[in-house]
């Protein structure tokens, strides 16, 4: 991600961190876990860094991030996907004692969107009365479970897209062929994390051709047992599928405003559904990416997405 990094590097909070000036308390967001770690080491190293030209990636601070092995560096929570209240307690007692072996100590909390409203208030006074030189760089996928409390003790930063020329450099990297690399990059929409899982996914390429066949074919009840048989042979692959089916008809929008893309689903859609039925499918589309990440009954609702979708082409017919 270099070209995302220098671009950082030149960011007004990338500059705050190397001449001193930064907030005790950062916030960076994106859906894009692989470039949370990424921009959250280089700030981590814009902070710690020895030399001249911040981050330099030469001095001994910047290769110790860089490697995971330096001891003011501590990354939270350490096993579970959110932080509990014992490591909490250890992060807050850690936080009051002197750095190790610099001058800085920084905690880098992965998660925090997951992290319970009552276990948010038990961090809450250590970011709103922070040790010196202590700093915390939380990390979220979305902002919508973070208290306004700790939001407004932290600078928040919203991470762009990587480019689909990164994207390829980081799928280069992984020996991923060519050609997998184009359809992975159609999906994707900018997100390394989803590119890296496509690619390394058998069930990825099932997930894209039903997504294309539902969204050319499904036109009327009578396929509504057939189709949704086929959907709940997904299971654990659905959100996935309404990842896809979410960026098809993203592209399609686009393609319709005029913004090209070499996506080939996004020409289906444009030409099977009007642009008011295609946002409307994006609208209820994030609803139901919301309504599987809450375990709602999975059989309810594949019928409801079905039914959505012969809503939206009857109410808004092309």
């Amino acid at each position: 991600m270099k070209e995302s990094l220098l671009n950082f590097k030149q960011s007004a909070i990338c500059k705050d961190a190397s001449s001193g000036m930064l907030a005790h308390s950062v916030l960076l967001i994106s859906p894009d876990d692989y470039a949370l770690q990424n921009y959250a080491k280089f700030l981590a190293q814009t902070l710690m860094c020895s030399g001249e030209n911040k981050p330099c990636g030469e001095c001994a601070e910047c290769r110790k991030i860089e490697h995971n092995n330096h001891v003011d560096i501590m990354y939270y929570p350490k096993a579970n996907k959110a932080l509990n209240s014992s490591e909490i307690a250890e992060l807050v007692d850690l936080a009051f004692q002197a750095p190790y072996a610099s001058d800085k100590k920084v905690f880098i909390i992965n998660n925090t969107n997951n992290i319970d409203a009552s276990m948010q208030n038990k961090l809450l006074k250590t970011l709103e009365e922070p040790p010196h030189n202590t700093f915390f760089i939380l990390l979220a996928t979305e902002d919508n479970n973070i208290l306004p409390t700790i939001k407004s003790r932290c600078r928040s930063v919203f991470l762009p897209k990587t480019s689909q020329n990164e994207i390829s450099t980081i799928l280069n990297e992984q020996n991923i062929a060519q050609d997998v690399q184009q359809q992975v990059l159609a999906f994707c929409g900018g997100n390394c994390s989803l590119a890296l899982k496509y690619a390394q996914s058998t069930e990825f390429y099932d997930c894209v051709l039903l997504v294309q066949e539902i969204l050319k074919n499904f036109r009327n009840s009578s396929q509504m047992i057939d189709y949704s048989a086929k959907l709940y042979k997904l299971n654990d692959n659905f959100e996935e599928f309404l990842t896809i089916f979410l960026q098809n008809c993203s592209d399609a929008v686009k393609l319709l405003c005029g913004v090209k893309n070499d996506n080939p689903t996004a020409l289906v859609v444009a030409k099977e559904f009007s642009i008011n039925a295609i946002t409307n499918l994006v609208l209820e589309c994030n609803k139901f990416l919301e309504k599987r990440k809450r375990n709602c009954n999975f059989s309810a609702l594949i019928d409801s997405f079905l039914f959505m979708i012969l809503e939206v082409r009857h109410k808004w017919p092309i």
